[in-house]
């Protein structure tokens, strides 16, 4: 009894303090804890505004010399020797790298050991055959001049037939060399030349002496003349003698193949040589060199390049989808990167023609000698299309539904759907052509 009376007096007790603090407390009933309330969020608005809406292509590139080429070797090798690194001063036909070409070398040494045998075998080699070509032009100089200086004479009514016989001799000796050069194989048409220019040397002699006899009694100028002119004509058939000889170099035909074998090997292995050295073909300086010693190099893969210090332009390299976009002369804004008041105009000087283009480095012309370092890289903003004074709007103050763009309008009565027009968009901007007005209040995404 006396435990009942104290749960009676402890529950009138809480009842009381409750009632004290002015609440109601149903002991049948949990008590509920509260959660507190998240404030409402303001909504973001945009203002429809009138400027321009420029759609730009942002790239980078290097500034870098204009005047550049990039180098790779002609054939597949192992580097030996890379003689020059970046930044070095090279001149043209300097040897700036090399392959492993110790083999290539040896076998030219031998081939031109071989080469100088045959020579000597054939008992001649283009000494000889020099030395025999000036030796003819010089004997024909000779009976030219002589015959240039014949003496004129009244008595001498015969003089016509000796310039026809002379003239003929000409065409002769015309025929005769044509036929030397043509290097038959058998051999006849330069016998036939040779019997022909005989016959005709012949007829001059025969014309010379009728008109030396129709002028006897001139006195001894004409004799020592003909003398003269005698001696001059057998020194220039002894120079064609001599020129046929050192020609046919004085041994067999296969001999002869021989020599002309080992000069084709010969300059088949320098021609490989040539394309295992690397060589600057500029003055200039080395921009950058991707190989080192004992690397595996593929053939027309750049390995190196160098270029003229001055004058410098901007250097990128962009996707082609990119390049397509811009046109030679179209005008921008350059910067060193991170540093805008470096900003300049600059203007495209050259895209490449295509994909296919050995080089596909787009070109910008800028004066930036006082504000870029060589090789820094640099910030380039060409803009594609211009919308001068029109409407616009961020593009987050753009909704859409089913695939027509629209904003809510902020009007006194509350937002109001309205389907709008759009023009040239941006990262930015985005160009409104109808549906709205200067000065419109929208609600945001």
């Amino acid at each position: 009894m006396q435990r009942y009376l104290r749960l009676a007096f402890l529950m009138c007790v809480l009842l009381l303090a409750a009632c004290a603090e002015g609440e109601t407390v149903d002991p049948a009933q949990p008590t509920s804890t509260p959660f507190p309330t998240a404030p409402a969020v303001a909504r973001q608005t945009y203002t429809v505004q009138r400027g321009d809406v420029v759609e730009l292509l942002e790239f980078t590139g290097r500034w870098e010399p204009r005047d550049q080429a990039q180098l790779s070797f002609d054939v597949d090798g192992t580097v030996r020797q890379v003689y020059v690194r970046r930044g070095d001063a090279v001149t043209e036909g300097e040897v700036l790298a090399d392959f492993d070409i110790e083999q290539l070398e040896e076998q030219l040494a031998d081939q031109q050991l071989a080469l100088d045998d045959a020579l000597a075998d054939a008992g001649g080699g283009d000494d000889s055959i020099e030395t025999a070509q000036r030796a003819l032009f010089d004997a024909q100089l000779a009976l030219q001049r002589l015959q240039d200086d014949a003496p004129r004479s009244g008595v001498s009514a015969s003089l016509g037939g000796v310039d026809d016989a002379r003239d003929a001799l000409e065409d002769a000796e015309d025929n005769y060399r044509a036929a030397l050069a043509s290097n038959a194989p058998d051999g006849s048409a330069v016998k036939n030349a040779y019997d022909a220019l005989l016959d005709a040397r012949d007829a001059v002699g025969d014309a010379e002496l009728n008109y030396a006899q129709s002028a006897a009694g001139v006195g001894d100028e004409i004799e020592a003349y003909n003398e003269r002119l005698i001696d001059a004509q057998n020194n220039v058939i002894t120079a064609e003698q001599n020129l046929q000889e050192a020609l046919q170099g004085g041994g067999s035909s296969q001999t002869e193949r021989q020599i002309r074998d080992l000069r084709i090997e010969i300059q088949r292995i320098e021609d490989e040589i040539n394309r295992s050295t690397l060589t600057s073909p500029i003055d200039g300086v080395v921009l950058e060199v991707t190989i080192n010693q004992g690397d595996v190099v593929q053939a027309f893969n750049s390995v190196m390049t160098v270029g003229i210090p001055e004058p410098r332009e901007v250097i990128a390299n962009i996707p082609i989808a990119q390049v397509q976009r811009l046109s030679a002369g179209l005008i921008g804004v350059c910067n060193v990167i991170n540093r805008p008041e470096t900003a300049v105009q600059c203007r495209v000087r050259q895209i490449p023609a295509s994909a296919q283009d050995a080089d596909q480095s787009t070109r910008i012309a800028a004066d930036m000698s006082d504000l870029a370092d060589p090789g820094a890289i640099i910030e380039v903003a060409m803009p594609l299309q211009t919308r001068e004074d029109v409407l616009w709007l961020p593009p987050v103050a753009i909704r859409e539904f089913q695939g027509q763009p629209f904003v809510l309008l902020e009007t006194p009565e509350g937002p109001r759907r309205t389907f709008i027009e759009i023009g040239l968009q941006t990262d930015d901007r985005v160009e409104i052509v109808s549906g709205l007005e200067e000065g419109d209040v929208v609600i945001g995404n």
